[in-house]
């Protein structure tokens, strides 16, 4: 491949790149729920964009090494002790064919790789692993959290920027500004006396749009934590709820968080549902209040969504318990009456 197609193409694809982020970056102005839903699948996408051209580049050396250690292996198998040596650690370069088909098919499984590589920051992996898990809710499940939907897209655009500036490709040339398409050529900056555009135009683009988004991370904290004490909260009040209106005599504060997480038949009585264990107890949601709070104190971007992460992936499987207990009472609730008024 000549220089001047390796240009071409590489051009090309970084052209993708930004036209993405260009295209999240005005949903982020209009800043409606709608558009901020658009421009987090977007960021989402082209996040897994960089990755994977980035996990392509690291790779590009498997074929030749597969072909090196067969060649070796012959040439140990006549005798040649430095030919055995050779193919043994030609052999631990070589990466298994799932781990290959791992890496291809999952998201994470690109950026555990990278950070292995030491190409992406390992602060940033959980940061990135968390994003696309509300992809995955947004665009499988039409989950949208629209308490946190602005804050969690102001930071996966930071981070689409961060693995921007760690992006690799096979095919790198200098170039021309002239050759430039429009989104690129405002982000091209002009070297030498020649005018050729330098190899670092992703680490430029990266950096300006960062600049022209920007991340106020106290206002970002302030959401998080407001929504996740909002979250508490209802589950403090679902259990409230259960325990007024579940119609059962003798009921205590505390006998609703067991009652969500015992398997109830009918002889199940009050006195056996104290008497085991559950999961997840009063002392859970304490913690979790004490964990909430303790976020309003991080300053760096990627500790305090690592932080958010561990708590909600904490507390969320109870959180549903108490959700689907309050729906299933208020229904039943509802149901009765509707009897009672001849409905």
């Amino acid at each position: 491949m000549t220089r001047l197609r390796e240009w071409g193409l590489y051009m090309e694809q970084l052209e993708l790149i930004v036209v993405q982020l260009e295209e999240a970056k005005g949903m982020i102005e209009k800043g409606r729920v709608a558009h901020l839903r658009l421009a987090f699948i977007l960021l989402d996408s082209v996040t897994e964009l960089i990755l994977h051209r980035t996990v392509q580049s690291e790779l590009w050396d498997q074929e030749m090494l597969i072909g090196l250690l067969s060649t070796y292996k012959q040439l140990a198998a006549h005798g040649s002790a430095k030919a055995a040596a050779e193919a043994e650690a030609i052999a631990a370069r070589i990466i298994p064919k799932p781990k290959l088909n791992k890496i291809d098919r999952n998201f994470d499984a690109k950026v555990a790789f990278l950070v292995e590589r030491g190409v992406l920051d390992a602060a940033l992996a959980p940061v990135l692993e968390k994003l696309h898990k509300y992809r995955n809710e947004m665009y499988h499940r039409d989950k949208l959290r629209p308490e946190v939907i602005k804050p969690a897209t102001l930071i996966y655009f930071d981070s689409a920027c961060t693995a921007l500036h760690s992006y690799r490709q096979l095919y790198m040339a200098y170039g021309s500004p002239s050759e430039l398409g429009p989104e690129l050529q405002r982000y091209a900056v002009a070297d030498g006396p020649l005018g050729l555009v330098r190899q670092d135009l992703p680490q430029r683009i990266a950096a300006q749009l960062r600049r022209e988004v920007g991340l106020d991370l106290p206002q970002v904290r302030d959401a998080l934590v407001q929504y996740l004490h909002a979250r508490l909260d209802e589950m403090r009040d679902g259990l409230t709820f259960i325990e007024d209106n579940l119609g059962v005599p003798r009921l205590v504060r505390g006998d609703a968080l067991r009652l969500v997480q015992a398997n109830l038949t009918a002889a199940t009585t009050l006195e056996q549902v104290r008497g085991r264990k559950y999961p997840y107890s009063k002392a859970d949601l304490e913690r979790w209040r004490s964990q909430v709070s303790a976020l309003e104190s991080i300053d760096d971007k990627h500790q305090l969504v690592r932080q958010y992460a561990s708590v909600e992936d904490s507390l969320e499987p109870f959180e549903q318990k108490v959700e689907k207990a309050v729906t299933d009472l208020d229904r039943h609730l509802s149901l009765q009456d509707d009897i009672a008024r001849g409905k």
